[in-house]
C-alpha cells in the first residue's frame, strides 16, 4: 500500500455545508470531507469510464481521506466522544474518559453531572490536549432575479464559511494494484484548486501540495482485552437488507471470530446528509451514518484487520478508524477515569511589531458597527439552532406555541438583560405555565440557554421564541 500525504491551505473562505439544505442559514463543517478531493482528481482524470477510472474512483482501492485542521505539523482529531466534563462551572478544567469510569460512581462524581464533549479538533502531545482554532465567518446573501436584474424579494439566506489561512492535512491511500497511478493522482490534486459551494463567487480557492505530517495511529492489539475503535472519519454501515444501520456487527468493525461489542461503554453519534454530485448537478441519495469522533468498545479474542478503513463509501473518506489509540488508553487516566491531559485552546499568534495608529473615520466606524452586528447575528443564530436541534422534541402543540409567543413579547419590550431575566422567570412561575415548564426539563434548558455568556439576551430570546413557536406549530 502507498500513502500520499497532502496539505490543503485555504486561500479564500471556503463553504463546506453540513447539510444539503438550499434555504436558511447554511452552517459549515469544520473539516473538508474526502469526497471533495475525489471530485478534484476526477475532474482531471475522469474522461471516460474504463478500467483505470473504475480502479481510481469506484473500487475502494484508492481512498481520499478527510482533511483535518492542524497545529504545528500535526493533524488534529475530533475530540473522542468518550471524553466527558462536569456540567458545573467549577469543574470546567476536569475531563473524564467515560469508558474508564468505575461501575459504581461516588456521590461526589454523581454530583458533577458529566456531559459529553462534542465539538472541536484537538492535537494531543504528551499530557497536553490543545484545541485547534478554526475561525468561521457568516455572510447574508440574497437570491438573484436574472429577469429583473435585482435581488429576489424574501430570498435571504446565510453562508457560514471556514476562514482563509486555515491549514489542513489529509492522506490518499492506494492499494498495491493502484500504486502505479500515485504520481498521476498527486499531479491532479496539487496546485490551485476550487472546492465547496459558491466556487464561481469569492469562495473556495485552495492550494494543495505534498507535505509530511503526524497523525493518530493504531496501536498493537492484545487478545482477550477490550479494544477501542475510534472513528477518525465518518462511518456508514449497511445491514443485510442494504439499509443504513447504526449498530454494526463485529465483522463490520474489522474483527474476525468471536467477541462482543460492549454497547454500555460505547459512545456513538449519528449524522445524515445528501452529497452534491457536481457532474450531474444533482443530489445523491440520503446517507445516514456514525459521526466522526464516535468510539466503540469491543471485547474480542483476536486482533482486528490491519486495514484502517471499514464500512461503505471508503473511497470518499468514509470509514477511517484507529484501533486502540494511545490517547484513550488506561494509563492516560487515573482510577476514577479522570484524564491526565491538560485540555486547553490554541494560543493566539502575537506580533512584535508595534501597532500603527489608524485614524477613525466615519467609514471605519460604520464598518466596525457592521462587523459587530454581523458577529452578533451569527452568535445568536448559532445558539438558537443548537437549542432547536437539541430540545425541539420537548415542546409540542399550540399551548407551547403561545407560551413562546408570550416570551417573545416580553423580550420585545425589555432590553435590559437583568430585568428581562426576572420577567421571564416570573412568567414561568405563573399559573398553569409553571407546571408545564417544570416538566421534562423544559425550564432548565431555557434557563441554561439564557445564561449563555457574551450574547445579547434580548435578540436571543426574540429569535429563539420565534423559531420555537414555528416548531411547535409544525
Amino acid at each position: 500500500m502507498k500513502t500520499i500525504q497532502l496539505q490543503c491551505t485555504l486561500l479564500s473562505d471556503v463553504i463546506i455545508s453540513e447539510t444539503s439544505a438550499t434555504t436558511g442559514n447554511r452552517h459549515s463543517l469544520d473539516f473538508i470531507p474526502g469526497n471533495n478531493f475525489l471530485g478534484i482528481a476526477a475532474s482531471k482524470l475522469y474522461n471516460e469510464e474504463n478500467e483505470k477510472t473504475h480502479l481510481l474512483f469506484h473500487s475502494g482501492k484508492v481512498r481520499f481521506g478527510d482533511a483535518h485542521p492542524s497545529l504545528a505539523g500535526v493533524r488534529g482529531v475530533r475530540i473522542p466522544a468518550v471524553v466527558f466534563r462536569p456540567k458545573l462551572k467549577d469543574g470546567a478544567d476536569e475531563h473524564y474518559f467515560h469508558h474508564l469510569l468505575p461501575t459504581e460512581l461516588s456521590k461526589e462524581m454523581g454530583e458533577k453531572q458529566l456531559k459529553q464533549c462534542r465539538e472541536g479538533f484537538y492535537v494531543f502531545d504528551g499530557e497536553q490536549a490543545t484545541k485547534v482554532k478554526v475561525d468561521k465567518t457568516f455572510a447574508l446573501k440574497s437570491a438573484y432575479d436574472s429577469e429583473n436584474r435585482c435581488s429576489q424579494d424574501h430570498q435571504l439566506f446565510g453562508y457560514e464559511a471556514l476562514n482563509k489561512g486555515l491549514i489542513l492535512y489529509f492522506e490518499v491511500e492506494l492499494d498495491d494494484d493502484a500504486a502505479q497511478y500515485a504520481e498521476e493522482l498527486t499531479a491532479a490534486l496539487c496546485g490551485m484548486r476550487h472546492l465547496g459551494r459558491s466556487r464561481t463567487a469569492q469562495y473556495g480557492l485552495v492550494e494543495i501540495k505534498q507535505a509530511s505530517f503526524q497523525q493518530l495511529k493504531s496501536d498493537a492489539v492484545v487478545a482477550n482485552e477490550e479494544v477501542l475503535v475510534y472513528a477518525d472519519g465518518r462511518l456508514i454501515f449497511l445491514d443485510e437488507h442494504g439499509l443504513p444501520t447504526f449498530q454494526p456487527t463485529l465483522r463490520q468493525l474489522g474483527f474476525e471470530g468471536e467477541g462482543e461489542i460492549l454497547w454500555h461503554k460505547c459512545q456513538v453519534r449519528t449524522f445524515s446528509y445528501a452529497p452534491w454530485n457536481f457532474k450531474r448537478q444533482a443530489f445523491d441519495s440520503q446517507r445516514c451514518g456514525i459521526e466522526k469522533g464516535s468510539v466503540f468498545v469491543v471485547k474480542a479474542n483476536n486482533t482486528p484487520k490491519p486495514a484502517s478503513y471499514i464500512g461503505h463509501y471508503i473511497q470518499e473518506g468514509f470509514g477511517r478508524v484507529v484501533y486502540n489509540p494511545e490517547i484513550l488508553s488506561q494509563n492516560k487516566a487515573d482510577q476514577e477515569g479522570k484524564a491526565k491531559f491538560n485540555f486547553g485552546k490554541q494560543k493566539e499568534a502575537t506580533s512584535n511589531e508595534p501597532r500603527k495608529e489608524v485614524k477613525v473615520t466615519p467609514l471605519l466606524a460604520y464598518l466596525k458597527r457592521a462587523q459587530e452586528k454581523e458577529k452578533r447575528v451569527f452568535d445568536v443564530q448559532k445558539v438558537v439552532n443548537e437549542f432547536v436541534n437539541k430540545h425541539d422534541d420537548k415542546f409540542n402543540g399550540e399551548r407551547f406555541a403561545s407560551q413562546w409567543g408570550s416570551i417573545r413579547s416580553l423580550a420585545m419590550i425589555t432590553s435590559d438583560a437583568e430585568k428581562l431575566t426576572r420577567n421571564v422567570k416570573t412568567f414561568l412561575d405563573h399559573g398553569v405555565a409553571e407546571e408545564q415548564w417544570n416538566e421534562n426539563g423544559r425550564r432548565e434548558c431555557l434557563e441554561e440557554v439564557m445564561s449563555t455568556p457574551n450574547i445579547c439576551l434580548q435578540e436571543l430570546l426574540i429569535n429563539l421564541a420565534s423559531e420555537m413557536a414555528k416548531e411547535c406549530k409544525n
